[in-house]
């Protein structure tokens, strides 16, 4: 745990208050709330990016507890899914395909769903796996569905030899036009990146390297 916080935004400080007295109805209607006044891409970055490290930080400290920290990201998940849901699908034949998933020892997937919304909300034809996926399945699903782009996400819990290890072992075993992207907090991912892995350092640059691929 670091220093004690800055001052924190009136709208979080109520969210993580909310956390502590385990007040779910009261999280979700806030959290709603700011979805419907924000719009998903405004609700990513404004609310569950900021939260995301508050909340991390608080539970660091002992200020909340395991079971608020999983109710945090159960509220969160849902929300976002049900904002994805109301995306209008991709064609058949939209391209960029784009297969989420993490990597076997990644059990977090809050990043990846973060991720899925700015692929989603710039037309890419989006797969998720959800967590943890084998490397030899991720490449079957590869062959599958004629991915374009595998995107991983990384928590900071991850080590970053063994990230760095997995990722070169994928790298090998994609086609080679299969494009590796990936992204999150994972120290592995400030050092310069692999040959053949591009690194996202912000969401907001999925709409860039999305451009940049078509």
């Amino acid at each position: 745990p670091g220093a004690a916080p800055s001052a924190v935004e009136p709208a979080l400080q109520s969210c993580l208050d909310q956390l502590r007295s385990h007040d779910a109805a009261a999280l979700r209607q806030s959290l709603g709330h700011a979805l419907l006044q924000l719009g998903l891409q405004g609700f990513v970055l404004e609310r569950v990016v900021p939260l995301n490290r508050l909340v991390g930080a608080a539970w660091l400290r002992g200020e909340l507890a395991v079971s608020a920290e999983h109710l945090y990201t159960e509220v969160i998940q849902n929300l976002l899914r049900a904002a994805l849901s109301s995306i209008p699908a991709a064609n058949p034949g939209q391209r960029p395909r784009v297969l989420l998933s993490t990597l076997p020892t990644e059990p977090h997937g809050l990043g990846l769903l973060m991720a899925q919304v700015f692929f989603a909300l710039e037309g890419a034809a989006c797969l998720s796996l959800g967590t943890q996926t084998p490397l030899a399945d991720l490449v079957r699903a590869v062959q599958a569905h004629g991915s374009d782009i595998v995107a991983l996400s990384f928590s900071a819990s991850q080590r970053a030899a063994s990230v760095r290890a997995g990722l070169q072992t994928l790298r090998q075993r994609l086609p080679p036009a299969t494009q590796l992207w990936v992204g999150g907090q994972c120290a592995a991912l400030q050092r310069p990146a692999q040959e053949g892995i591009r690194v996202i350092g912000s969401l907001p640059l999925i709409a860039t390297a999305l451009a940049q691929w078509r």
